[in-house]
């Protein structure tokens, strides 16, 4: 946030109606880098986590198919599956902001 103190050193008075509306802004600005930064960490947090999942379930797959190629190539599937169903939820998991 230090960044942006620059720009706000010479502020007008907090008395005229420019000095509120930069103050204003300024505070907006603040408020979203905030959601920002939020939302980012819940984002990597998630994508670490399904990173995790993703190779439990890539050591089962091993475990499971028993060196059958036929099964092993059906739970792969299952697999890219699931992974592409995580990353479209990490895709839309802002949308509704």
């Amino acid at each position: 946030m230090t960044q942006l103190d620059p720009y706000g050193s010479n502020l007008p008075s907090l008395l005229t109606p420019g000095g509120r509306a930069l103050a204003r802004d300024l505070a907006r600005t603040h408020r979203d880098v905030a959601v920002a930064l939020q939302k980012l960490d819940g984002l990597a947090t998630y994508a670490d986590q399904l990173a995790d999942y993703t190779a439990q379930l890539d050591v089962k797959r091993l475990m499971l198919s028993g060196g059958s190629e036929l099964r092993n190539e059906l739970l792969a599937q299952e697999l890219v599956s699931f992974a592409v169903q995580g990353m479209n939820i990490a895709r839309s998991m802002y949308r509704r902001y």
